[in-house]
């Protein structure tokens, strides 16, 4: 990978565990413009660290040229090793490798110790995988689906064929009705003959009539002497 800072002064050459200066272990390499004859080793892949966390990737190289007016700690002298921490991030539209950008995030040197070289690269390779979601359908849903199906088009074709053909209206263009009306009775006394808690009606019993009961009467007889004063 090639990048530049944001002044142009320098361009840097980036390998990502392989060597961007043939016969020596160079991670990253300096470059001052114009003319690219200061070349500063910034890391060497022999003494890399890496590490990582969800979405993203740090990968370290270190051992670089030292320092000359920086990053001394307490001391004189020449300073400290130069490093380069690469920071891989997550992107998802990132797809192409070759067309990645990498990009020059700053150079911490205003510090006695711990001094780096930051870079950034987005690439889809670091993201976390995702896994895919899919929904079944159990044997009963199927089962379900199918059945509503089949008796949409049976309700519906019935209803055409009976309206168009038949002229039927209202209740009668059910197809079948008849049938389904005495299925629902016969389901209606199914259920009361095996559902109902109460016994069975008794049958109602009546007495008899007696015979001086059953006596026509007897409107010959003269029953006027009873009005008559005595």
């Amino acid at each position: 990978f090639t990048a530049l800072d944001e002044s142009g002064g320098y361009k840097y050459l980036i390998g990502v565990c392989h060597s961007v200066v043939d016969g020596d272990k160079v991670g990253v390499l300096q470059m001052e413009l114009p003319g690219e004859n200061r070349k500063t080793v910034v890391g060497r892949i022999d003494a890399s660290d890496i590490m990582h966390g969800k979405d993203w990737v740090m990968l370290t190289y270190e051992n670089g040229d030292p320092y000359m007016g920086h990053c001394k700690g307490n001391g004189s002298g020449p300073g400290e090793k130069r490093r380069a921490k690469i920071m891989f991030v997550c992107d998802e539209g990132a797809s192409d490798v070759k067309a990645l950008q990498p990009r020059v995030v700053e150079e911490m040197n205003n510090k006695t110790m711990d001094c780096f070289y930051l870079f950034e690269i987005n690439t889809n390779v670091v993201c976390e995988t995702r896994p895919l979601i899919t929904i079944g359908l159990s044997t009963g849903t199927i089962l379900i689906i199918v059945f509503l199906c089949v008796a949409t088009f049976y309700l519906l074709a019935g209803v055409i064929y009976k309206r168009v053909m038949l002229k039927a209206k209202g209740l009668e263009q059910i197809p079948n009705i008849d049938f389904w009306k005495d299925f629902g009775n016969l389901e209606a006394d199914g259920c009361d003959l095996v559902c109902r808690s109460r016994g069975a009606r008794k049958p109602r019993e009546y007495k008899g009539i007696a015979d001086a009961q059953l006596d026509e009467p007897d409107f010959t007889a003269n029953h006027d002497d009873g009005l008559l004063p005595m």
